[in-house]
């Protein structure tokens, strides 16, 4: 039977599988539609219970997905953007309690197969059944990750989990948002067993009907300590080991601390009693769902999650006409390890090239530190970290890349040393393959312009860590072909990333707006702002680091080469400032040499206090000035640089530039990105602030036209 996003059919033995399938979607979502099928659906099991007694038509249930990668990736958080009031989220919240009851005390055993994504209320509804299985591979992940949204789960998971796991742990699940693995689930006792992806509905069917019967009964660790019992048993200690965490959540400068508190108290009610605990946590998510911070935190996610799917070049029609299968990598060795590892967990066959044996074998130690880092923290098994490292080789020659679809190239911002590769790589290979230039500001005409074949050649930029950062910026040239774009893509997705395609302009966008974040960092400091202050301020705002943290990850030597690019595009908006200079020639370089802002010591970072001596300011002589100030000249000279780039076509949309600054430069999600912060804060009185500002510190805070034509007309850059 066919109910939209769910289906079922009936087996002769009388097992029911549930399919869930959410139409023209990529993943499994559970909407209001869903309820009501699921609703009818658990229905009809207690209307044949009822009427046949013993000769029941469904004597089990198994819910499967039909999505590869996607059991249920929880609710369908836009219609959460449609609760106006705490009493529509109270009453989703029901439903779902409801839903998830009736899934557990159903006459028919429950058995959840899971293969794929089971987050925030997919796993709420697989913690109801009776019984958990998943497949044992890198596509399965379980989490309540709504803690990520600024809301806590709604349909008993918070209860239920603990039952299930203990106090304590259902605890930092929840306030974490962590994903597991399917081991890790298995560990933590969220999943029962874990299987083959070829056997997981065969064992998921058998194991239905085995309770049915009642020839099986879970095993289960008693996931217990004596802290468990403690918090189950007596109230003193109860009461302790909450206000205990409550305290913590409030000392950490937690971003997500309503909804920290919210769930530690529904929590609370639950362990005393079950039914107090479900009316707490449908009362707090009506609450939470309809505050500003929470609606920003969704509509972050689900501007991620559309320009995930949905990117340029691949709307036009452009199909791939291969997939990258071997890349080859040539240039600095710290980044290209970075990127041979990240291809190589994900089976892509690489090869390095470096200077000489030297550089070829600190690659290939780098490689192995990271695999063997990987099994230390139990992310992966000895002998598949085996597999991956012996796809990855290294030379000090060309040997080995003539069969490689992808060439990358990491030699930082040097003209030079980049068309020198460039030309070394031509001579050599033949066939249909990718020149990659990898760069954080050149533009990437100006290596394509140098080549025999420029519609193949095409810029790169994944900003901050390799393994961490989920956005690729792809730099297009005029020449650029579209189906080399598309072939990029689709590699930039087989690493994990996110894609960002961008015109080729210095800079790219990311560069940009960040080059223009971190300058009004180097003026706040030569005016004698504190350091302290300005790191402070940032952090405050949501940002995870201060601009002089991350400018000392960059390097400041790779920030002085990035500005001087940008700058003769820019003219005065973006001049390097002296300071940078001075730093370099004093050997700060950043957490590269030991130091820059700051200090490096094996287990240390600290702000150098010797800082004053190049600012030419006596020790202690800061200029004491309110952090909204220091926020101000920060955010808002990346506001503006970011609606440049959209003014100037660099890039597609307001979403695509807020995506761009959330992942690839940690703009704070619950701000929603430069240009939802526009939109909140209203075009007119950003327009106001950086006329002020313009009118004080010059032609870097001018405010842009599109800006300007915002302000005039009451417009927004989203509709809602």
């Amino acid at each position: 039977m066919d109910m939209s996003s769910i289906s079922y059919t009936i087996d002769n033995t009388g097992i029911a599988v549930v399919t869930i399938n959410t139409p023209g979607s990529a993943v499994n979502v559970l909407d209001q539609e869903s309820f009501l099928s699921l609703e009818e659906f658990l229905n009809k099991i207690d209307r044949e219970f009822d009427m046949l007694e013993s000769n029941d038509e469904i004597r089990a249930v198994v819910i499967v997905s039909s999505k590869d990668g996607s059991f249920i990736n929880g609710a369908d958080p836009g219609e959460y953007l449609n609760f106006t009031l705490a009493d529509e989220g109270r009453s989703y919240s029901l439903k779902a309690q409801e839903i998830s009851e009736k899934i557990e005390n159903s006459r028919a055993p429950f058995v959840a197969a899971i293969g794929g994504a089971c987050l925030g209320l997919g796993l709420e509804l697989a913690i109801a059944c009776k019984y958990r299985v998943g497949v044992n591979n890198k596509k399965t992940a379980l989490g309540l990750n709504q803690i990520d949204f600024g809301i806590i789960p709604c349909a008993g998971g918070v209860l239920r989990l603990a039952k299930l796991i203990g106090t304590k742990e259902t605890l930092d699940l929840i306030l974490s948002a962590e994903v597991l693995d399917a081991d890790h689930s298995k560990q933590k006792g969220l999943l029962d067993e874990v299987v083959p992806e070829e056997y997981l509905l065969s064992i998921a069917k058998k194991r239905a009907a085995e309770l049915s019967s009642k020839e099986f009964k879970p095993r289960r660790f008693r996931f217990g300590g004596m802290t468990n019992v403690l918090i189950k048993e007596n109230p003193v200690s109860r009461r302790m080991y909450f206000d205990k965490a409550k305290k913590e959540i409030k000392e950490s400068r937690e971003l997500y601390l309503t909804a920290s508190r919210m769930a530690i108290e529904a929590l609370e009610i639950g362990v005393a009693s079950f039914n107090r605990g479900l009316h707490a946590e449908s009362v707090y998510f009506g609450e939470l769902a309809v505050t500003g911070y929470s609606r920003q935190l969704i509509r972050s996610s689900i501007a991620i999650d559309e320009v995930r799917n949905d990117i340029r070049f691949t709307k036009a029609g452009h199909k791939t006409r291969k997939i990258a299968e071997k890349i080859a990598l040539v240039g600095e060795e710290t980044h290209g390890a970075g990127i041979a590892c990240l291809a190589a967990e994900n089976g892509i066959l690489v090869r390095m090239k470096s200077r000489d044996l030297a550089g070829a074998a600190k690659n290939m130690k780098a490689c192995f530190d990271f695999f063997m880092e990987k099994v230390a923290n139990h992310e992966t098994a000895g002998l598949g970290a085996e597999k991956k490292l012996d796809l990855i080789s290294a030379s000090s020659d060309y040997t080995g890349f003539k069969r490689a679809d992808i060439v990358i190239e990491t030699a930082g911002e040097d003209l030079d040393v980049k068309r020198g590769i460039l030309k070394d790589v031509e001579s050599l290979m033949g066939g249909d393959y990718i020149y990659v230039s990898n760069s954080f500001a050149l533009p990437v005409e100006l290596i394509a312009g140098a080549s025999k074949r420029p519609d193949r050649v095409v810029g790169m930029r994944i900003p901050g860590s390799v393994h961490e950062t989920e956005l690729m910026e792809v730099a297009v040239a005029e020449g650029t072909s579209q189906e080399t774009v598309a072939e990029l893509i689709e590699f930039a997705k087989s690493l994990g990333k996110i894609p960002l395609v961008v015109k080729n302009k210095a800079g790219f966008y990311t560069t940009r707006i960040q080059l223009a974040y971190f300058n009004e960092a180097l003026h706040l400091l030569e005016e004698g702002i504190g350091a302290q202050d300005i790191e402070d301020a940032m952090m405050q705002f949501g940002f995870p680091e201060g601009p002089l943290s991350a400018m000392d990850e960059i390097g400041l030597d790779l920030i002085q080469k990035g500005s001087q690019i940008v700058f003769r595009q820019s003219a005065e908006r973006l001049k390097p400032l002296s300071l940078l200079d001075r730093m370099i020639e004093d050997g700060r370089t950043g957490v590269g040499s030991g130091r820059g802002f700051y200090r490096y010591g094996r287990d240390e970072k600290r702000l150098d206090r010797s800082l004053h001596k190049l600012l030419a300011l006596e020790e202690g002589d800061s200029e004491s000035i309110s952090q909204e100030y220091i926020q101000d000249r920060l955010v808002l000279a990346m506001v503006n640089e970011a609606m440049l780039c959209l003014q100037d076509e660099v890039i597609g949309s307001a979403k695509e530039g807020d995506v761009g600054a959330l992942l690839g430069l940690g703009f704070p999600t619950y701000r929603g990105g430069p240009f939802r912060y526009v939109d909140s804060a209203g075009a007119g009185e950003i327009l106001k602030k950086l006329h002020n500002l313009s009118v004080r510190y010059g032609t870097r805070y001018t405010p842009p036209v599109i800006l300007k034509n915002a302000a005039v007309g009451g417009n927004k850059f989203y509709e809602n």
